[in-house]
C-alpha cells in the first residue's frame, strides 16, 4: 500500500487502513522534514506540531472512502516574517487530492 501512496504523492507515507461495513479509511502522514514558509519563502525544518486533516474521496468497492492525513506545522525562524508558524499544505499537485 505504501508504494501505491507514493505513486500518488511522494511526500506521504502510508500508515494503515481500516475497512468497515460502510467505509474504507486510509491513514497517511506527511514525510516532509523541511519546507518553505508559505508567507516569506524561508526554508524551515523545526516542527511546531502535528494535526490531522481528512477528506472523502470516491467510493471503493461501494464503500465511502476517507483519507486521514497527519500533517505538520512548522516554525518560521525568519525574524523578518510576520508569521511564526505555518502548515505545509502542498497536496493539490497530487492526483490523490485533485
Amino acid at each position: 500500500m505504501d508504494e501505491f501512496i507514493k505513486e500518488l504523492d511522494a511526500d506521504l507515507d502510508y500508515l494503515e487502513h481500516e475497512i468497515t461495513e460502510n467505509e474504507v479509511i486510509i491513514y497517511v502522514a506527511s514525510n516532509r522534514r523541511s519546507c518553505k514558509c508559505s508567507y516569506c519563502g524561508h526554508a524551515c525544518s523545526r516542527v511546531h506540531s502535528r494535526y490531522e486533516k481528512s477528506f472523502q474521496d470516491l467510493p471503493i468497492m461501494g464503500k465511502k472512502t476517507k483519507v486521514i492525513i497527519e500533517n505538520r506545522k512548522f516554525f518560521c525562524d525568519n525574524p523578518d516574517c510576520t508569521f511564526t508558524t505555518f502548515a505545509y499544505l502542498n497536496y493539490t499537485g497530487s492526483s490523490l487530492f485533485s
